[in-house]
């Protein structure tokens, strides 16, 4: 259970240097996570999922002196992947959000997470019309839950 944070180096080599990279992940189960912040390289984070390779996403800090841009929101911080990523497709700007929740989970090893029947009832709830629009419009949270409990209405 390994994961590189960061990998500001891997958005910095060519693409030949980063595919044999992205492939050695790939066959040892190494995770990466990225913030996406400020000007540092992002990993390339389609071709890293491409090759199966969990990609999480995260904050560097909330409020702190590193970064005190950082909210705690994963929304926002999907969006920071996406738009820093140069994301402009629905389904490319969705595997930023898919870093942001299912991959972090999976880094996490945090089970019963996901949509389904019998899942943890942690969730947000916002008025959009697609998983890409719910990244992009920064829409108001109308619902969120943790463990079942409405925390804002």
């Amino acid at each position: 259970r390994v994961t590189v944070s960061h990998a500001y180096a891997l958005g910095q080599l060519d693409e030949a240097y980063q595919d044999r990279l992205i492939q050695g992940f790939a066959e040892a189960g190494v995770a990466l996570a990225t913030a996406a912040v400020y000007s540092f390289p992002v990993p390339p984070v389609k071709r890293v999922r491409a090759a199966g390779v969990t990609v999480a996403c995260g904050h560097d800090g909330i409020r702190d002196l590193w970064g005190p841009y950082g909210s705690g929101d994963m929304l926002e911080r999907a969006m920071h992947v996406a738009y820093r990523s140069t994301f402009r497709r629905d389904a490319d700007i969705e595997l930023a959000l898919e870093a942001a929740t299912y991959g972090g989970a999976r880094v996490l090893g945090l089970e019963g997470y996901g949509l389904a029947a019998g899942d943890r009832a942690d969730l947000v709830v916002v008025p959009c019309a697609s998983a890409a629009e719910a990244v992009v419009v920064h829409p108001a949270r109308t619902l969120v839950m943790k463990d079942g409990i409405v925390l804002h209405n």
